[in-house]
């Protein structure tokens, strides 16, 4: 189980099929953002075609975050993270936090699997 955000996700770092669905959620998104419209200059944004692409731009990337966090994770989990109101600042905060999460639990699955291995230094010894 990952934790994020006070919701329990059924993500489990050493689940092949997880590790799998996340990795293929990243390369999505990767492919995705090679068509993604650009992010305008500031100067452009005083004028209203400036803000359309502006907004255009707002919207490409809460779809490729909003899409990367449902494709890894499960449909809906991004809305249950991020509440009624989907903003990209919003979206970047749960991305984060869920990398947080997935490096934390790969941390204690490594230490973990540390564990059980043999010691290589003694082995050499016998």
């Amino acid at each position: 189980m990952l934790k994020v955000n006070g919701l329990e996700l059924g993500f489990d770092i050493t689940a092949p099929d997880d590790l799998h669905r996340y990795l293929d959620a990243a390369k999505a998104m990767d492919e995705a953002a090679a068509s993604a419209p650009p992010l305008p200059k500031a100067e452009a944004l005083s004028t209203r075609e400036g803000l359309q692409a502006y907004t255009a731009y707002i919207e490409g990337q809460c779809k490729l975050l909003t899409d990367f966090v449902d494709n890894a994770f499960g449909d809906g989990t991004c809305n249950a993270l991020l509440g009624p109101k989907t903003s990209l600042s919003g979206l970047m905060d749960v991305v984060a936090a869920l990398r947080e999460a997935v490096a934390a639990q790969g941390q204690q699955a490594g230490e973990r699997i540390a564990a059980y291995m043999p010691n290589r230094a003694t082995q050499g010894e016998k």
